[in-house]
């Protein structure tokens, strides 16, 4: 088996999947294709992976390129952790509709933050998924890149490429609430029904250890509209204590549906929390600027330097999101196992009253025979919320690459964080989105303006 990992210069992504490699039981005969285009990181990482899979005797062939074309030839497997542009240029994505009286929490899935993230790597993914269909037409694609939907939509819906959208958002936000009621992490049997796309799903039902969660919840005061929290959380789980906010409780009181993921991630759905032009948000939102994001990445690199100097595994410690379980899809799709898991995929029926294709969020079954998603009807109340987005997000992808500036402008406008601005605001904040993203917009029609 090949597998090829395209951005395994990423400090945040691609030793944890190897870690994962290496431990894996079912893949010994693997060739991992480490690739990236930075061959300083690329360096550093794949030094780290060898010292990691010769520390731990594993028989895994590990190989390091930057030509995209050879890690692609002949590849089973295709994971894509990629930044385009790293984070100097996610800072225009957020700096720039500051200017305009919008405040993103994260910035790499809605809003114009999302859709400056969307014009610089749905042409990446285009170009990628292209060259799969001629060097891995049979390959799986699994994307973590933002925005998930509309790049684990692109391959499929335009190449026929089979392609799998993974977050651990979800799955981590359901833990996260049964250890506020009491359920130790370590011991936890979730079992929950969840609806909608990546980073704006809400929770249908949700039960750990049989234990109905919600109604838990309800119990010890979460069930709220007050702007505060209930007194009765009592966790030592540190991803709990980090989603234990009022917001998403908020949300659940006014909408009757608990948001199945973190507060910043879900507000971004509702312009009431992030309109403001003197930049105080309501409800205590918190945001994520690029200094601490560039902290969070220095201290990622720093762990894996120091690894490869002590070639200690307790140097690594948690290394972001490159522990989200790719190797356990990998080995459900090889026949291995089964697994479940939240997942965005094409809409086969899933998610009924949305777009047959369009990707969307699930818990999923995994196996040789392929990707299962689970039916969950999304209730009346939440389509006006979730199916403009997918709209949205279906048209960005014929938009950004064969549209024209106007036809952006346009799209935009319908965003919801995007609603106090006038037509001529909009149009200002969209010229200088993609005068800053120039150099890796590939249709040359987004720039007549």
């Amino acid at each position: 088996m090949k597998v090829a990992i395209i951005g395994a210069g990423s400090y945040t992504w691609s030793l944890g999947f190897v870690r994962q490699f290496v431990h894996s039981e079912n893949l010994s005969d693997l060739t991992l294709a480490m690739m990236d285009i930075n061959p300083e990181r690329l360096k550093t990482l794949s030094t780290a992976a060898r010292i990691y899979n010769k520390c731990h005797s594993s028989p895994i062939r590990i190989e390091d390129m930057q030509n995209l074309d050879a890690a692609l030839d002949g590849s089973d497997f295709v994971i894509v952790c990629i930044s385009t542009g790293g984070l100097e240029a996610m800072r225009f994505d957020i700096e720039i509709p500051e200017k305009y009286g919008i405040w993103h929490t994260v910035g790499d899935t809605v809003g114009p933050g999302g859709w400056s993230r969307a014009t610089r790597n749905i042409p990446v993914f285009n170009d990628l998924a292209a060259r799969m269909k001629r060097y891995c037409p049979d390959a799986w694609l699994i994307n973590v890149t933002n925005p998930l939907t509309v790049l684990t939509r692109l391959p499929q819906r335009d190449y026929g490429i089979k392609t799998i959208g993974m977050c651990p958002g979800v799955e981590e936000q359901a833990r996260a609430m049964a250890s506020a009621v009491g359920i130790r992490k370590e011991n936890i049997e979730l079992s929950f029904r969840v609806a909608g796309i990546d980073h704006c799903s809400y929770f249908l039902d949700l039960f750990a250890n049989g234990i109905d969660v919600l109604n838990k919840l309800k119990e010890i005061g979460c069930f709220r509209n007050d702007n505060l929290l209930s007194k009765q959380i009592k966790t030592d789980d540190p991803m709990a204590q980090g989603v234990m906010n009022n917001i998403i409780f908020m949300l659940w009181y006014n909408l009757g549906y608990l948001p199945a993921i973190s507060d910043r991630h879900a507000v971004e759905n509702y312009p009431q929390f992030q309109v403001s032009k003197s930049g105080n948000l309501p409800y205590g939102v918190e945001r994520t600027n690029i200094a601490q994001r560039q902290t969070r990445l220095d201290k990622c690199q720093a762990l894996i330097e120091d690894y490869i100097k002590s070639q200690d595994d307790k140097s690594l410690g948690a290394l972001g999101h490159g522990d989200d379980p790719v190797v356990q899809v990998i080995e459900s799709l090889s026949g291995k196992r089964t697994f479940l898991w939240c997942s965005n995929y094409m809409n086969i029926g899933q998610l009924p009253g949305f777009p047959e294709g369009a990707v969307v969020e699930t818990r999923c079954m995994f196996d040789k025979a392929g990707v299962h998603p689970l039916c969950s009807k999304m209730p009346d109340i939440l389509k006006p919320i979730v199916l403009p987005h997918v709209l949205r997000q279906e048209n960005s992808i014929d938009i950004i690459l064969h549209g024209t500036f106007k036809e952006l402008v346009a799209l935009i406008m319908t965003d919801p964080m995007c609603c106090q601005l006038s037509p001529h605001e909009c149009r200002q904040m969209v010229r200088e989105l993609l005068e800053a993203n120039k150099s890796f917009i590939k249709n040359p029609e987004l720039l007549e303006f």
